[in-house]
């Protein structure tokens, strides 16, 4: 009776639980009347959802007094509280805020659809918590047109940025750095920048965007845009926590031959001889060089001993705040980093804080203040001596506990990296404070002055101590060696602007116009001492040092530029956009007659989608056509390049060592500024209410009057003298794709695409047919090399054709007595029987014919799924390491290629030369040393989870609580056989190491990371 009283009661609520309960139907539009197909519909605070049709059309069950909640990608929700309704028509409005993106420009800002420049824009939720120490290592694959190479693994290490390619030949090709509105440069060191600091980081890239940095933006800007408290609630402070902790080992260690195949190898080898037929062959009687390959001859992996796991902990504390008058963001870091190379790390500690005050209505001020300190653990060893030439048969000790010093096959004294990293000392200090004060006031409606005032002072020294009891010290009898370097630089900035914002009916006017003064001083010495006699105080007491070894060195450079700029935004109706802009700059390098220079550029733009034909377009929401054309200039050269400069020298003067001076460069006579000539043309286009963007630009780059420090005959004084010398061209395509794949109630899925290309060419070499960059040594002659007409720049070297198969094979090549059976062969251009530069010619290059990366984030309820790919496809790269490894030398380590080499009568097939028939021979050059430089990188996969505090019970004391675990660097494809294929041996420094990139020399490998963090708001 009483199961049969429950179940009547059940069904009784049930009947009055549908009767609650009803179905609402409807359509939803937008603005236009045009129906919205899947828009979520969803009954807050419950499961309960559904989504718009094809045709907007929608049916639900709710009950009265419940919320429906109308969400779609582009436009503004709407809750509709539920009474009587059985019939709801929704119309949707456009979230105009979505669409309005605020872009940051030189000396401003702009919406993305009145934007006629060419701007990539990145945000700081896709730099945050990535386990690095610069902001340069987290940007690669993140925008279109900009192409970032590390330049080693090693803490700190930075980067090599290119912004639609090389536009230089020795001066500067590095993009100039904005912070907050001050100018640091373009060498600015972002190890004193903290990376969870940023809010925004902005790329200009073409004319009408460059040209208000003048004579600086030839290589493109980076706009760096720190957080404020404009973010947090109204009244409240927000205080924010945020710890992780990240493990490294290292990723795609090269592969080096091991100790036992390295006997076996030198074994043969020691055993070929030229014989009587002078065409090769092995002579077993020969005694074997290791006759003992276990025993007398232990092993050592020095890359392995060298090695550890390493970690990055990092830790930041900021307050922020926002009121009516007034916003502040104040921050504390603290990063560090123990390297994956035993000896090498990093520790820093930073704070900011950012403050803006609204003193009246008319009356605003602000000022940036950022100080940093680090300590830099350079790396101790000498990664790519280990890789080269550590031979695996060589013990870490001797027999007495010492540590050896000699090359057991050359006999020659040659360093050991266990004794380096226990006893060398080699750190960076750095100090820097960059601030920067505003003060702007609007003298009547729209007319605003504003008057900035920054300063950057940094302070480096680098402290450098080899004891006398290195082992190769010892074997030279020479004593410690120490060296301090310190440079100390003052960079001070004045920019004073006015701003007019102008709309009449149809037409709106944006001008801007100011005047800016920025000098800078640099202030370098230089101090070393040799033949310490004990260790006791490092370098310390440089006077400890032998005197008549003593030696100093110092510099001092100043550099001024003074510039008037201005630009003007006109629009008519939203729909027809136009911008000029120029800049008139004056610099204190160039000479008297050449010290000015004036760089206009003009831009057009069409908002098509603002059209009246386009108003019931249901598919394109955003239309958007833009050109723009202008000139942009370069003054990358040193601070007195007008005058002669004398370098110091010494010579023997009445048997004695005396002081002197020679000519170290002529003044240059009539040199004028790099100018760069850009045209860019651009396509936006926005689908289905935004949920497909897509953006395609197209730029034709001529950079003219190329600098070149030239080498003069002794009769014209020697020394060099920089010149204006030629021209290079840059073109390609940018496309840049970003989809809403997916938005449900609990599940989204994004993706953003990003593809460039760039195409160089050198146009003109002051009537020369090429300029030799760089010869990488091993006898292997000249390897890169500028050339009219070619990509800038471009491998060099001699085809290599395998190894020769018989007697025939050599004498045709008339290498008898030269080349033996099994050796290597290479084509021989003019037939002469010799192999040189004659022969010589392009084997590859290291443009890749593109590069980019692919985000895709998902999002289920409070879990966020985020995952990077980032590669490129199509470049070269130069295996300097090649050149001995693979031939043979048996002094140096081998090339685990080897293993395949040609053996008389067990692979006579092979194109791996024999053992000994090429380790004292010359080698040149040749597409032996080019390699596939493509490759794929899964850069990062992060997964977080926002904690549900109120469910919790925490959401008293915390606004907001996080964990997240990222996986960085976590599989690469690629066909490189030495390690990782992001390389640059010739870091990005001026002249021609600026432009010799693709080399690899085996660097500091790069590692693998898993991180663990957690952040909290409260």
């Amino acid at each position: 009776m009483k199961l049969k009283l429950c179940t009547l009661l059940l069904l009784c609520c049930s009947c009055m639980s549908l009767m609650a309960q009803s179905t609402v139907s409807g359509t939803v539009k937008d603005e236009s009347n045009e129906a919205l197909p899947g828009v979520n519909i969803t009954v807050t605070g419950t499961s309960r959802g559904t989504n718009s049709d094809f045709d907007g059309n929608f049916s639900i069950e709710v009950s009265e007094g419940e919320i429906l909640q109308f969400t779609y990608v582009g436009f503004l929700s709407q809750d509709i509280v539920i009474s009587k309704q059985r019939v709801l028509n929704i119309l949707l409005k456009i979230d105009s805020q979505q669409l309005e993106e605020i872009v940051i420009i030189g000396y401003g800002t702009s919406t993305k659809k009145d934007l006629v420049s060419s701007v990539s824009s990145i945000k700081a939720e896709v730099l945050e918590n990535q386990p690095v120490a610069r902001l340069d290592q987290a940007l690669q694959g993140r925008a279109t047109g900009v192409r970032v190479t590390s330049n080693s693994g090693s803490p700190g290490a930075g980067a090599t940025i290119r912004i639609r390619g090389n536009s230089s030949i020795n001066g500067n090709n590095n993009p100039l750095y904005v912070i907050d509105g001050f100018i640091v440069g373009s060498g600015f060191d972002l190890n004193t920048l903290n990376t969870n600091d940023i809010k925004s980081i902005d790329i200009l890239k073409d004319a009408t965007a460059l040209s208000i940095y003048g004579t600086r933006g030839a290589s493109g800007v980076i706009l760096i845009t720190t957080k404020n408290g404009t973010e947090s609630p109204i009244g409240k402070p927000r205080i924010s926590v945020n710890h992780y902790y990240s493990i490294q080992s290292t990723a795609n260690e090269v592969d080096i031959l091991s100790g036992e195949d390295y006997i076996d190898y030198m074994n043969e080898a020691g055993q070929f001889i030229p014989g009587d037929s002078g065409f090769g062959e092995t002579d077993p009687t020969l005694p074997l060089i290791f006759d003992n390959r276990t025993e007398e001859f232990p092993t050592t992996d020095w890359i392995d001993l060298v090695s550890q796991m390493g970690y990055v902990q990092n830790t930041d504390l900021n307050i922020s705040g926002n009121s009516e008058h007034s916003n502040y963001f104040v921050s504390l870091n603290y990063f560090d980093q123990e390297g994956i190379v035993r000896g090498s790390g990093l520790d820093r500690i930073s704070f900011r804080t950012n403050l803006d005050v609204k003193v009246s209505d008319k009356l605003k001020t602000g000022v940036r203040f950022n100080l940093t300190h680090y300590k830099r653990e350079q790396n101790k060893v000498n990664y790519e001596q280990i890789v080269k030439n550590v031979l695996p048969v060589r013990t870490v000790y001797d027999d007495y506990g010492n540590y050896t010093g000699i090359n057991p096959v050359s006999s020659s004294s040659e360093r050991n990296p266990e004794a380096d990293i226990n006893l060398r000392e080699d750190h960076n200090l750095n100090t820097k404070i960059i601030s920067n004060f505003y003060i702007e006031y609007e003298l009547f409606e729209n007319f605003k002055l504003k008057s900035t005032f920054g300063a950057e002072l940094s302070y480096e020294k680098r402290n450098r101590y080899q004891p006398g009891i290195l082992p190769e010290k010892i074997i030279a009898g020479t004593g410690g060696w120490a060296q301090i370097d310190t440079n100390f630089k003052q960079s001070l900035l004045n920019e004073n602007t006015f701003t007019y914002d102008l709309d009449l009916d149809d037409h709106s006017f944006k001008l801007l116009g100011g005047f800016t003064w920025q000098k800078t001083n640099n202030e370098y010495t230089q101090s070393q001492a040799d033949g310490f006699p004990n260790d006791a105080v490092s370098f310390n007491n440089l006077s400890l040092g032998d005197a008549e070894l003593y030696w100093v060195n110092s510099e001092y450079n100043q550099r001024t530029l003074v510039s008037g700029l201005g630009r003007l935004n006109y629009g008519y109706q939203g729909k027809y956009l136009l911008t000029l802009v120029g800049r008139y700059d004056g610099s204190s390098v160039f000479e008297v007659g050449n010290k000015y220079a004036f760089f206009p550029s003009a831009g057009l733009a069409w908002n098509i989608d603002e059209e009246d034909f386009m108003v019931n377009n249901d598919v394109i929401n955003r239309l958007k056509v833009r050109a723009s054309y202008g000139i942009v200039g370069e003054q990358g050269v040193n601070s007195y390049n007008s005058i002669a400069v004398y370098n110091n020298t010494t010579t023997i003067f009445n048997d004695q060592i005396v002081n002197g001076i020679q000519l170290g460069s002529v003044p240059s006579e009539g040199l004028t500024w790099e100018t760069t000539k850009q045209l860019d043309l651009g396509l936006e286009i926005g689908l289905l209410y935004n949920r497909i963007s897509l953006e395609i630009d197209y730029y034709k780059k001529t950079t003219e009057d190329l600098l070149l420090a030239k080498a003069l005959s002794a009769q014209a004084g020697g020394g060099t003298q920089l010149q204006n010398v030629g021209s290079v061209e840059n073109k390609g395509f940018e496309f840049s794709l970003n989809t809403t794949n997916i938005e449900k109630k609990y599940f989204s899925w994004s993706s953003s695409l990003s593809i460039s290309t760039n195409k160089s060419k050198i146009l003109e070499l002051d009537g020369r047919d090429f300029i030799d960059l760089q010869s990488t040594g091993n006898q292997g002659g000249t390897s890169a090399r500028l050339i009219v007409g070619e990509a800038m720049p471009v491998f060099m070297g001699l085809e290599y054709l395998g190894t020769y198969k018989n007697e025939d094979e050599i004498i045709a090549d008339n290498r008898e007595g030269m080349s033996f059976i099994g050796g290597p062969r290479f084509k021989d251009l003019d037939g002469n029987g010799i192999w040189n530069d004659q022969d010589i010619g392009i084997i590859g290059s290291p443009i890749p014919d593109f590069f980019g990366g692919f985000r895709n984030t998902f999002i289920y309820k409070n879990l966020t799924f985020d995952i990077f790919l980032e590669g490129q496809y199509g470049n070269e790269i130069f295996n300097v390491r090649s050149q001995t490894s693979f031939y043979g030398r048996g002094e140096m380590n081998l090339d685990s290629r080897v293993l395949d080499r040609w053996v008389e009568g067990v692979n006579e097939t092979s194109d791996v030369p024999r053992a000994g028939t090429s380790t004292s021979t010359f080698n040149p050059n040749s597409t032996l040393n080019i390699e596939d430089g493509s490759y794929i990188r899964l850069k990062t996969a992060s997964l977080s989870y926002n904690v549900p505090i109120d469910k919790m019970n925490l959401g008293k004391n915390i606004q907001s609580l996080s964990v997240y675990l990222t996986g960085t660097n976590l599989f690469l494809i690629s066909d490189f056989t030495m390690g990782d294929p992001e390389v640059n041996s010739f870091t990005a420094g001026s002249g021609f190491n600026s432009v010799s990139q693709g080399f690899s020399k085996a660097q500091y490998p790069y590692a693998t990371s898993v991180t663990l963090g957690v952040k909290m708001d409260f």
